[in-house]
This record gives C-alpha cells, structure tokens and sequence, in this order.
C-alpha cells in the first residue's frame, strides 16, 4: 500500500488511539499504511506525538484542525503543519445554529480564505471538508456553492468525502470534474443504503462505484486517497467492532484499485 498516496484518517481507529497511541499507530503502520490524516494528538503536544509517529514508522500528510482555530488563529495551524511536514490543513466541519443562514455561510467561506492565503504564503494549502448537510440549500443557495464561490480556490481547496457526498444526493464524480485540481484530498469511504440512514462500511463492501470514482480522480490530479470510517466498523473474533481491521479491508481495497 506504500507505493500508492493512499492515507489513514487516524480518526477511523480513535476508540484505540485513546486506549494505547505508540501501540495503534504501529499497528496501523502492520496493516499497510505508511501515511495517516491527523485528527487531534489525544492530549500530546504536536513534538511528542510526532516522536511517536516517526517511531511507528508513519508519516502524517493532512490534518484536521477545527473552524475557529484555523480563522482565529492561522499562525498556530502553520506551526502545527511545520512541526509534522504537512502540505494540507483541512476543516473537518461547519454547522448547526451558527450557520442557518445564507450570510453565516458566505462569512465563513470570507474567513476561511482569508485563512488559507496566510496558510499559503507558507506552502500550505487550507481545504474544507464536507459532509451531507452541505448540499442543502440556505435562503435559495446550495451552501457548498456558497462556500466555493466567496473564496479563491488558491485559498481554499475541497477535501471531497465522497460517501457524504453521494449521500447528499449529488455525484461526487461529477463535483470531481467540476472542481478539478481544488480537490487535492479525496475521502475514501463506503456505505450501504439501509433506510433512511446510510450505514457505514469498509471501502468496497457498500455501493460506491468505485472504479469511476477514482479515474476521475486520477485525472483531477489528486494528491491523496485517505480512508475513513466514521462508525459501523466490521466484528473482531470477539464480536466487538474492530476499527483497525475495518481500515485494514478498505485499505487493502483501495490499493488493489490505485
């Protein structure tokens, strides 16, 4: 899998990450990932936590860091990003009461660029990171829409998490075509439609139409395909959810197809 820019949303295995770090991080690297997204450093300064990446083996690409301290706080995402090399700092989310109206979601999409051309200045491309609630519409406007058309894509790129997407009722093939080179990130994740909720699954178990998701990545120029499973994860030989073999089948998925 290391010969592929294919990624774990560390994320996907919190539920170990918060039992054992330095012993989750080298299992997954056991599993086949060589590169992680960063969700957090489960209470570790961004130094130690990247000691204990390097002593798994691992190597951190993106990471999630939340709304307010991106818009806030630039100059902290940038010292994040320079003590683990990364290229991308992503939004995870937006939402809520906060954002219920048209000019709440136009300001954030102001505030983010804003964001990202200081990010850029130093090498450093800021992205947003959707979910389903995004392809709503807010006083007559798609809020997605909203969010890329007040910002310079050199500013702020997509982090497309296809399955939310395709859960959003849109096409995340034709938003990759669309939005070309400002989806640097891909979301890899997989659901099977049971109802009126989506339930997750490993990559390649649901009914996403793989193949063509990612040759139309490929000709966008994505940088990373990063795996992510939010919940539902597959049972372990004691019947308990087991993220890391759930990431372990998606990962192993997705290399037989980059």
């Amino acid at each position: 899998m290391s010969s592929f820019p294919c990624a774990l949303q560390l994320y996907t295995v919190r539920d170990r990450l918060e039992q054992d770090v330095p012993t989750t991080l080298a299992a997954v690297r056991d599993i086949g990932y060589q590169y992680v997204e960063l969700a957090g450093t489960q209470g570790r300064s961004p130094e130690a936590y990247k000691d204990l990446l390097d002593d798994a083996g691992l190597s951190a690409v993106s990471a999630h860091i939340g709304y307010e301290e991106v818009v806030t706080h630039p100059e902290r995402a940038i010292d994040y990003a320079r003590c683990f090399g990364l290229r991308f700092i992503v939004v995870p989310w937006l939402g809520g009461e906060a954002f219920a109206t048209k000019e709440a979601w136009v300001e954030a999409a102001r505030r983010m660029d804003a964001a990202g051309a200081r990010l850029r200045e130093a090498g450093i491309r800021l992205c947003y990171h959707n979910h389903a609630h995004e392809f709503l519409s807010v006083d007559g406007e798609r809020i997605h829409d909203l969010l890329f058309a007040h910002s310079d894509p050199a500013c702020l790129a997509l982090q497309l998490d296809t399955c939310w997407a395709a859960v959003g009722g849109v096409d995340p093939v034709a938003l990759i075509r669309a939005y070309g080179d400002r989806v640097p990130l891909l979301h890899i994740k997989d659901y099977k439609k049971e109802g009126d909720a989506p339930a997750l699954t490993e990559v390649g178990s649901g009914c996403m139409d793989w193949p063509v998701v990612l040759d139309a990545a490929r000709d966008a120029g994505v940088a990373w395909y990063i795996v992510e499973q939010d919940d539902n994860f597959i049972a372990g030989p004691d019947g308990a959810p087991d993220s890391l073999e759930s990431a372990r089948i998606s990962g192993a998925f997705l290399a037989r197809l980059l």
